[in-house]
């Protein structure tokens, strides 16, 4: 009878990683050196991958020497899952692990009360559960809503009684004292040149000037009545462009661009006195500085009178107002039109509104006549 062969299996081949290929050992700390090590970097050492908590009764498996809490991982191979849930090696049953005594030693040398760990990570839910709450987040959003919603319709409905408290007193003259005098005066007000009741309606349901009387309004001389002042907030302010007429706008007049902020319930007429005395002021400067120049003095008196003089001449209509439409062509401005109607009508952009000015013809022959007579003083001079 032949004696039995002892054939002996061959031993299994590991296969290493780059990372073990090439890793470094760490030396062992044989002395008393410690070393602070932060709790974050701690706990995610101390997790279980599966259940994110501190690892209970540790499991590691014997090939790929990952650790799981006991109930995770034979729960998570319970269910079919025939891998280890980190690295997807194959585990083919509760064979593949061992008990990790060492590691569960570890914890409780670093935690040696569970209990006090496990009640302080209940108070940091609790508080993360408080603060990042999604019912408490959707209430608070909806009560923003809410409350928007209602400021909205105060203020709409402030608005819509101030319209009607202007129509009112508009179309009543004034609503303290209903007289008949009261709306006979307001009636027979003395209306800027160029202006109708019917052009004039619009301006007046805008807010006035302020209780000093200063403003771009009060040099126009544009009917006001005194109860607007206190029955209605400041106007809104709006900014404009204002350039020159590129084809009634000669290169010998003046051509510069000037920007303007002012209210929103100023009309067109004011710009327009508003252009005709910055013009007047400042050619006035110009030839102030040029008659201290020439250091006549006699000149420079008769110059003071004609200045004044044509400084008390001034008047909205030497300069007309245009804006450009959307087919390039340049419209006029009626002078009763407020700047807000005008912001509304033509421009409708996130932008300063621009207008275009230019001399009025019917003021340019007048201008000319004084520019003729002026030569024979200085000749004289």
């Amino acid at each position: 009878m032949a004696a039995p062969v002892n054939i002996q299996a061959p031993s299994k081949t590991w296969e290493l990683s780059l990372y073990e290929l090439h890793r470094s050992p760490q030396e062992a700390i044989m002395d008393g050196t410690e070393v602070a090590v932060s709790p974050r970097s701690l706990h995610s050492e101390l997790m279980c991958p599966i259940c994110l908590d501190m690892l209970k009764n540790t499991m590691t498996t014997k090939e790929c020497l990952h650790r799981f809490c006991s109930d995770c991982i034979v729960t998570a191979l319970r269910s079919g899952n025939k891998e280890c849930p980190t690295c997807r090696k194959k585990l083919v049953s509760r064979r593949s692990l061992r008990r990790d005594s060492n590691f569960d030693a570890l914890i409780s040398k670093i935690y040696p009360s569970r209990d006090e760990y496990e009640a302080h990570q209940r108070r940091v839910l609790e508080r993360l559960n408080r603060l990042h709450n999604k019912e408490a987040l959707s209430s608070s959003i909806e009560e923003g809503l809410r409350q928007q919603a209602r400021y909205r319709s105060e203020r709409n409905h402030r608005v819509k009684k101030a319209t009607q408290e202007s129509d009112n007193t508009t179309f009543s003259g004034g609503e303290d004292n209903g007289d008949a005098r009261s709306h006979l005066s307001h009636d027979s007000a003395p209306h800027p040149r160029g202006q109708t009741p019917s052009e004039a309606g619009p301006s007046r349901k805008r807010p006035r000037v302020s209780d000093d009387g200063s403003g771009p309004e009060a040099d126009s001389g544009s009917p006001t009545p005194p109860l607007r002042r206190h029955k209605e907030g400041p106007a809104s302010e709006i900014e404009l462009v204002f350039r020159p007429h590129p084809q009634l706008v000669h290169a010998q007049d003046y051509n510069q661009t000037r920007y303007v902020k002012t209210t929103a319930n100023a009309t067109v007429d004011h710009l327009s006195k508003y252009l005709a005395l910055r013009i007047a002021l400042e050619d006035r400067g110009r030839e102030e500085g040029a008659g201290e120049e020439r250091g006549a003095g006699e000149t420079g008196g008769t110059a003071e009178v004609g200045e004044g003089s044509s400084l008390s001449n001034i008047s909205e209509k030497q300069y007309t107002i245009y804006i450009m439409t959307r087919g390039g062509q340049f419209s006029t401005l009626n002078g009763s039109l407020t700047l807000e109607l005008v912001n509304e009508k033509y421009w409708k952009v996130r932008k300063p509104l621009e207008l275009y000015y230019a001399p009025t013809k019917e003021q340019q022959q007048p201008q000319q006549a004084p520019q003729q007579k002026s030569p024979p003083p200085q000749r004289e001079g």
